[in-house]
């Protein structure tokens, strides 16, 4: 074993959202796995009740660049500020949820110094079986499996699927922003 252990900054910065989201005083703990080989797992969630014992809820990370883009020369074209770009992958059985993250910074154009709370994320929380179909459903416009998924928005008022929908239809995602899904978390922790 490495004398030294690391985190990645998604599941860093995941970590201490989900410790606000869970907070310890409700029995909640955020767990990170010591081995960076834990196949399938990159944060556990235990909350502990007294007389009943724990439940357990595993989380997978998938972390993507986020690119800005130009505003559109015509009025009429629908463009995000910025996107997401993730490698299809295949779904591991040991993750109960998975997190897609992606960070970004809200005024690219700031040259004063600034620090690491100005950056926002955009993270979507899917459950096991929800992330199975989307990755099936992840298809060319010629009706292939696509390599590749992303997703677009301007802000977190509205977040759409941008590739990896063989329709184009711009499939709306904003109600599996975090936020608004971790009652999900919840339900499966018992509460």
């Amino acid at each position: 074993m490495d004398p030294v252990f690391t985190l990645q900054w998604p599941e860093f910065i995941l970590t201490n959202r989900l410790q606000r989201l869970l907070p310890k005083s409700q029995g909640f703990s955020v767990l990170v796995p010591a081995s960076r080989q834990e196949k399938g797992i990159d944060l556990a969630i235990v909350r502990k009740r007294t007389n009943r014992g724990s439940s357990v809820v595993t989380l997978q990370i998938k972390a993507s660049r986020t690119y800005a883009q130009a505003p559109p020369k015509r009025s009429t074209i629908e463009r995000f500020r910025f996107h997401t770009w993730f490698n299809r992958f295949d779904v591991p059985k040991e993750a109960d949820f998975f997190l897609l993250f992606g960070m970004y910074a809200p005024d690219a154009s700031r040259t004063k110094r600034i620090g690491p709370e100005w950056y926002r994320d955009c993270t979507l929380l899917f459950t096991q079986d929800e992330m199975k179909k989307f990755m099936s459903s992840c298809l060319t416009v010629g009706g292939g499996p696509d390599k590749m998924f992303g997703f677009g928005f301007s802000d977190d008022s509205r977040v759409v699927q941008t590739r990896g929908d063989k329709d184009r239809g711009f499939k709306d995602f904003t109600g599996w922003l975090l936020d608004n899904r971790v009652h999900l978390l919840r339900r499966a922790l018992g509460t």
